[in-house]
């Protein structure tokens, strides 16, 4: 049978193809056109897609950028979750089950109870409606990260990273977080950089905004906290700590430094104090409180503070407010601001601390009344309610273990519990028995996860968006170990030969002295 011509699959499938994109080019602002246009822009890079969608997922991870043309514009990693599920699934299936994908069931199987508890507890609750899905109750977009990050985990964690490309991988995993400052960027340019927003999502922007145009505010980067954060984590996780410090590199210690001060204009104290608890891990993990660097390390912190407490109310405001927390001679505008951000937050938890026991058994969800949240909103402006009604409504409670229990009650507390447990002996066991050559990756992803998860349960958590941080730290950990390392097998003991019996000494059957005696005679 002979094969078709080019040029009748040129006239089949190829010039109708190209007069509907050029017809829908007409409205290219349409959604429809966009979304259309998308899948046609994925279909011609698939042959990339096959071989690069695992990197491109690590890439986007921790990406702030988003997929404009969609319902409720998800974050890139979301989408590329979906796409590199779906090519795995296809390579699986044209290769008829011959490639293996890595599986560790002590986290699989909580996660997949979690998807179970969330969903029986978005039936209950009303739904998953979304206002950007046209529906009447909103709040249904957390469910969709949830889920999202479980997928996520599953898509990043079965295929194995060759040994050529982890240093690489892991560097760009956490330095893709820099695309944060991209937004705060567009607004500083002016109007003619504002289509950076299709891309970045526009939420850091509007923070600095409000602050600029608020009466008796000052500027807060706020996309400058997470660019610190990966900055921060990209040493870590390229030199740890000891070769960060290392004097035969000189450029390190300042990069290093000036990573931590810019994340600092964000004005946010979290993200002085998740560097801070981070930095304690990794110091913990490498076993520097042993060593001389443990002096180093306390000698150098009482020279820092001599040296800034004198001048620490001349340092820029974003930056006195995230000091604090320290007992130092601040700004009294930086100092009063903290002190209401603290007290309002608060004043909501011991509102919703008492309805623990209401939704102990079945949590409330993430289903909202868009009339209770309008009337929130209203409230507010008037100032007939507290400030933290609107977060109230919207179940933004600034607290790690409250946006758990109380959308998912004790079933969701139990089973996030079980998987932070199993995550953390993983990367324990990776840490201590992975490949020597990636040993600052483990030692970062280990020191992340622990700083992370004390973070969100003391400090400030949100479940729903913080659910794909947890799951993307350990689904790297086990792309890059090739699941889960195991303790090495004690050496055998080496096997003692036995020694050959000595050889008897063959006597004569009859000694006769008398011969001796006759030769000894005659001599003489």
């Amino acid at each position: 049978m002979q094969s078709l011509p080019k040029s009748l699959f040129v006239f089949v499938f190829c010039v109708p193809l190209a007069l509907v994109l050029g017809i829908m080019l007409a409205t290219p602002l349409d959604r429809n056109t966009l979304i259309i246009l998308g899948c046609a822009f994925l279909l011609l890079l698939t042959p990339v897609l096959l071989t690069s969608h695992h990197a491109l997922l690590i890439a986007s991870w921790n990406a702030f950028m988003i997929v404009f043309f969609l319902p409720g514009q998800p974050y890139l990693w979301m989408i590329m979750a979906v796409v590199s599920i779906a090519f795995t699934v296809l390579t699986r299936t044209l290769n008829r089950g011959k490639i293996a994908l890595l599986n560790v069931r002590g986290i699989t199987i909580p996660l997949l109870l979690l998807v179970l508890v969330t969903y029986i507890m978005c039936e209950l609750t009303g739904g998953a409606g979304a206002q950007a899905l046209g529906s009447d109750v909103f709040g249904g977009k957390r469910y969709y990260y949830l889920w999202g990050a479980i997928l996520g985990y599953f898509a990043l964690s079965n295929i194995p990273v060759v040994k050529e490309k982890r240093h690489l991988l892991a560097a760009i995993f956490f330095l893709s977080g820099v695309t944060a400052g991209f937004s705060n960027l567009a607004f500083v340019l002016g109007k003619n950089f504002y289509f950076l927003f299709t891309l970045f999502p526009v939420e850091w922007a509007m923070i600095q905004a409000a602050a600029e145009y608020q009466l008796g505010a000052y500027t807060r980067i706020g996309g400058l906290g997470p660019v610190g954060l990966a900055l921060v984590y990209f040493f870590f996780v390229r030199y740890g700590i000891r070769g960060t410090f290392n004097l035969r590199y000189p450029w390190r210690l300042p990069v290093f430094l000036c990573a931590m001060i810019v994340g600092m204009f964000s004005g946010y104290r979290t993200t002085f104090l998740l560097v801070v608890i981070t930095f304690a891990m990794q110091f913990l993990l490498e076993g520097l409180p042993k060593t001389k660097y443990l002096g180093i390390f306390g000698g150098a912190l009482v020279l820092i503070a001599v040296a800034v407490m004198p001048f620490a109310n001349r340092f820029p405001l974003p930056v006195q407010r995230c000091l604090s927390l320290l007992p130092l001679d601040l700004d009294r505008t930086a100092l009063e601001e903290a002190r209401g951000s603290t007290l309002w937050r608060l004043e909501m938890w011991r509102q919703v601390i008492p309805d623990i026991p209401k939704y102990f058994w079945v949590g409330k969800g993430y289903a909202i009344d868009p009339k209770d949240l309008y009337f929130a909103q209203q409230n507010i402006s008037l100032r007939a309610t507290a400030p933290y009604e609107e977060a109230l409504v919207a179940g933004d409670y600034h607290n790690g273990p409250l946006t758990l229990i109380i959308p998912f009650g004790i079933w969701g507390v139990v089973v996030f519990g079980w998987f932070c447990a199993a995550s953390i002996r993983l990367l324990w066991r990776n840490y201590q028995f992975g490949d020597p050559e990636i040993q600052n990756i483990n030692t970062c992803l280990f020191a992340a996860f622990l700083a992370k998860l004390i973070y969100f349960i003391f400090i400030f958590g949100a479940f729903y968006l913080d659910l794909a941080a947890f799951t993307g730290l350990v689904a790297l950990s086990v792309s890059m170990n090739h699941g889960m390392a195991r303790r090495p097998a004690p050496a055998p003991l080496p096997v003692r030969a036995r020694p050959e019996p000595e050889p008897e000494l063959a006597l004569p059957e009859r000694f006769d002295p008398e011969p001796v005696f006759t030769r000894r005679f005659q001599g003489a």
